[in-house]
């Protein structure tokens, strides 16, 4: 793959005269597509987190549609759910990035037409989807203030990226003591250890007994870590 890099910056929404739509609303191009997800009502004068969730192998992201349908009125907040083009997400799949083209065509068209939060969006991935998120999110940290991901596999760098120059998302890994496929000591371990000493703040949290299949709190709880932090506003 060429980068990781997503080449786009925030920018605040054009004006119009139509309001944005609310509720699902589909973004397509092509093959590639995505549901966002917005409060009933969006107030102009509000800035508003966006959260994007990653499903792993397999592209379970109607489930995740469902898992997060009522986030955006509990959390006051904008989720963003795309599907790989692929069996799996592009950094695995493919030599090409067509999920990362389609994810700076979806951030584009969001910020024109909803007031987004530059300082508080994220990313949160599941299996291969969390991989893809510690990727993405710590080769972009110009984009994303933290990544929450359950049973990371593994973080592949942009070639580009220089750790002593950029910001530090925070970051937030969960695994269970059972993995099938992630074995704890193998990989979890690892993984907390080696972000820590290249400097991330690190939020590890341990499903005794857990398999690689998620438990039903880990959705809930990492956007409780997410939305307690007081993230400063970025320049």
């Amino acid at each position: 793959m060429e980068t990781l890099a997503l080449r786009i910056e925030h920018k605040p929404p054009e004006p119009s005269d139509e309001p944005s739509p609310t509720g699902h609303v589909w973004i397509e191009r092509g093959e590639s597509r995505a549901i966002l997800l917005t409060p009933t009502e969006i107030d102009p004068a509000k800035r508003y987190p966006l959260i994007t969730v990653l499903h792993g192998a397999g592209r379970q992201d109607e489930m995740l549609v469902k898992a997060c349908r009522d986030e955006p009125e509990n959390r006051d907040a904008l989720f963003l759910v795309p599907r790989s083009k692929l069996g799996t997400w592009d950094l695995i799949a493919s030599p090409e990035r067509p999920d990362l083209d389609f994810l700076e065509y979806a951030y584009d068209l969001i910020y024109r037409r909803y007031p987004v939060d530059a300082g508080r969006q994220a990313l949160l991935g599941y299996s291969d989807g969390a991989s893809y998120a510690l990727s993405v999110g710590l080769s972009n940290p110009h984009l994303f203030r933290a990544v929450m991901g359950w049973a990371a596999g593994f973080i592949a760098l942009d070639s580009t990226f220089n750790l002593d120059d950029a910001r530090k998302p925070a970051v937030l890994l969960e695994y269970g003591t059972h993995d099938e496929i992630f074995p704890f000591e193998r990989v979890a371990v690892p993984m907390r250890e080696n972000l820590r000493k290249a400097g991330y703040t690190v939020e590890f949290r341990v499903d005794q007994g857990g398999k690689h299949w998620p438990s039903a709190d880990f959705l809930p709880e990492a956007l409780d870590w997410f939305f307690s932090e007081p993230w400063e506003a970025r320049s």
